[in-house]
């Protein structure tokens, strides 16, 4: 009898379940629409949106994580105004941080620029935010910025921090699952530029005094092209 993949079998389960939530959250938006924005049930149907579109991202970042470990995603990368791309992820997470009664902004300088593939910064951007979700007082910030060759995109909240103590360095970003952490890191270490590799940093936030993940992205010079190794 032919061996089993496996992993290939819980890649199309996972698939096929983020198809499934798609539908639930089409339908949920139905019922969302046909009733008052008054109606006692609103916010409870809120919850329970974003609560899916939590669980959609999760679906999409595993299926990621999968491709990625297996040496099976093919970088696309191009060059993105940040100013747009930062609005667009405050944009699809402001729903999310409202629920919580969270501020959710970015700042970055309207003319930079930057180079990586779209969907996985995404997908990190997201999974970050959400977990800030889980610890922020009042506010969260995404942030780009240019340090040396590399481009930092950072989330930051006003929470109690992370403790970087032996035992529970790894706490920042492990949520649930315990695979957080190892998809940002992954998708960083996706971007490579000869033999530099992106890299991320687990800090304190300077501006707002809770955790921040930061992910180094390398930025090719004039001569020198982004690839996937």
């Amino acid at each position: 009898m032919k061996k089993i993949d496996i992993s290939t079998i819980l890649a199309s389960a996972i698939h096929e379940s983020k198809n499934q939530v798609g539908t639930l959250l089409y339908q949920l938006q139905s019922l969302k629409d046909a009733i008052n924005n008054d109606d006692a049930h609103q916010k409870k149907i809120i919850s329970i949106e974003e609560s899916l579109k939590k669980l959609n991202d999760e679906w999409v970042e595993y299926l990621y994580l999968y491709k990625l470990a297996s040496d099976g995603y093919e970088l696309h990368v191009d060059t993105f105004l940040l100013d747009e791309f930062l609005d667009d992820q405050v944009f699809a997470l402001f729903p999310s941080a409202k629920a919580k009664n969270l501020e959710l902004e970015y700042v970055c300088d309207p003319a930079l620029t930057g180079v990586f593939d779209e969907r996985l910064m995404t997908a990190v951007v997201s999974t970050a935010v959400y977990n800030a979700l889980r610890f922020a007082k009042t506010k969260i910030r995404i942030s780009a910025t240019k340090n040396a060759d590399f481009l930092v995109i950072s989330v930051e909240d006003d929470g109690k921090g992370f403790n970087q103590s032996d035992d529970q360095q790894d706490v920042f970003l492990e949520g649930n699952t315990g695979l957080g952490l190892y998809f940002a890191e992954l998708s960083a270490t996706a971007h490579v530029i000869d033999t530099v590799k992106g890299f991320i940093k687990k800090e304190s936030s300077l501006t707002l005094g809770g955790a921040n993940l930061s992910v180094y992205l390398p930025q090719p010079s004039a001569d020198q092209s982004l690839s996937f190794k």
